[in-house]
């Protein structure tokens, strides 16, 4: 399980220097749990898998607007994953 610290150093070091390897580690860690979270809220399987993708892609685009002092990584990415199954929701009503 890794740590709060490491969780933020990592974010940073894809924020800052674009480091492939704190990437692949968050990947790792939280690709698993966004997806399970999102099958949980409805969303089928590979579904689920395609918008983890996206909210992975986000946190590599966007990695520099995490802010430590306002939530946690796993709240951010967390959000990120809601906001993304929203989106497609009202996608598929149009």
């Amino acid at each position: 399980m890794s740590s709060h610290a490491e969780l933020v150093a990592w974010v940073t070091a894809v924020a800052q220097q674009r480091d492939r390897e704190a990437f692949v580690r968050l990947f790792d860690h939280f690709a698993p749990r966004l997806t399970a979270y999102l099958q949980r809220l409805g969303v089928e399987a590979t579904f689920a898998e395609e918008l983890t993708q996206e909210v992975m892609v986000t946190l590599w685009r966007k990695a520099d607007q995490f802010d430590a002092s306002k939530s946690s990584v796993a709240t951010w990415l967390y959000r990120i994953a809601r906001n993304r199954r929203i989106d497609a929701l009202r996608r598929d009503r149009l």
